[in-house]
Order: structure tokens, then sequence, then C-alpha cells
């Protein structure tokens, strides 16, 4: 049962944002009674936190996933952003603006220690192909994973404001953001690399 509220109240708060949902919208989601669902969480703070904690550690999953059934840097740069951008895509930008606004301190922590994590993966992933070289050797991997997570923050920062689903699908942001940044990385032979993995995983979805 704690595990089945854990997950509706993760989807409630993806997609309405943490403001916008009350505990009686999550047992009503549910189909328990107030009282029960107190008797799992005493307090709306300690549900937020259990969903983040889980959302956290599925998304620490996906990547592990992707970067060990990757066969190229290449491919495993393009899946392991293609899938970051898919999942701020599927999440209110509500979501992550209100654990910054409400939850300022360990919540908040969880959340930056994580970003941090993944931009330590992308600046692992450029110095890598440096090494392999598909990437130049002039480029500054930190820098690089910077202005790239600064780029796809608009997607949170904004959401649909800037990028509205019903005109720009996410394959086309995906393309602008993700594929012309890593193209501006690469050395000529890496530009074969990139159009060869981007045409296996990504060109056909729309």
């Amino acid at each position: 049962m704690k595990d089945n509220i854990i997950d509706t109240a993760l989807n409630l708060f993806r997609r309405n944002g943490i403001r916008n949902v009350t505990m009686d919208m999550v047992a009503a989601e549910v189909g328990i009674s107030k009282r029960t669902l107190y008797e799992y969480f005493q307090a709306k703070d300690s549900l937020v936190e259990a969903c983040l904690t889980k959302e956290l550690d599925r998304r620490r999953q996906m990547a592990s996933e992707i970067i060990s059934s990757s066969n190229h840097i290449v491919e495993t740069y393009i899946l392991f952003t293609w899938n970051y951008i898919l999942e701020l895509r599927r999440t209110h930008y509500l979501f992550m603006q209100d654990i910054r606004r409400l939850y300022p301190g360990t919540l908040c922590k969880q959340a930056y220690d994580f970003e941090s994590h993944l931009k330590n993966k992308v600046a692992s992933f450029v110095r890598q192909g440096q090494q392999e070289g598909v990437f130049r050797k002039d480029i500054n991997p930190e820098l690089s994973a910077i202005i790239l997570f600064q780029q796809i923050r608009l997607l949170t920062e904004e959401g649909e404001a800037v990028f509205p689903q019903e005109k720009y699908s996410p394959h086309e942001v995906f393309a602008h953001i993700a594929i012309h940044f890593v193209r501006g990385l690469a050395t000529p032979e890496g530009l074969g690399v990139i159009d060869h993995y981007y045409s296996m995983h990504i060109s056909g979805i729309k």
C-alpha cells in the first residue's frame, strides 16, 4: 500500500506540481480514506520527501542502465540527454520549481546534488570522447556540461511557455538542443559517429 501511495502521489506531483496537490487528492486517487493515508504519512512533507527519493533513485537507475548498455560514448551521450529531456517533458515545470521554493533545505539539496551528478557524467562523456577522437581537444568538458544543462533548464523553468507541445515535439527540442550542441563539440570523425547513432535511436521518433 505504501508504495502504491508513493507512486500515485508522485504521478500527481509530476503532472500538477506539489503546491497544487492536496492530501485529499492523493487519498481519492489511491482509493483510500484520508485517515488511512495519514497512517502511512503523517504530513504532506513526508510524502513529498518519499516521492522525491523514489524519483531520484529511478533516474539514477535509468542513467546506469543507459551507460552499461551503450556501445560507444556518443551513443551514451545521445541516449542520456534524450532520456533526460523526455523526463522533463513528462514533468510539469512546477514540480521542480515547488521543490526549490517550498523545500529549500534537504529536498532541494537532493535535487541539486543529483543534477550535479548528471553534469559530472556529461563532462566525463566529453572527456572520454576527446580521448577517442570524436570530440575536439580544445573543448572544456565541465563548461560544456554547464552550458548544456542551462539550455535544457529552459524546459523546467519556462515549460510550455517556451516549448508548447502542440507546436514542438520532444524530438524537435532534442534535435535543436542536444544534437546541435554535441555536433559543435565534434571532430570531423565524430560527426559521422553522431549522425550514425542519432539515426539509429532518435531520427524516427516524433
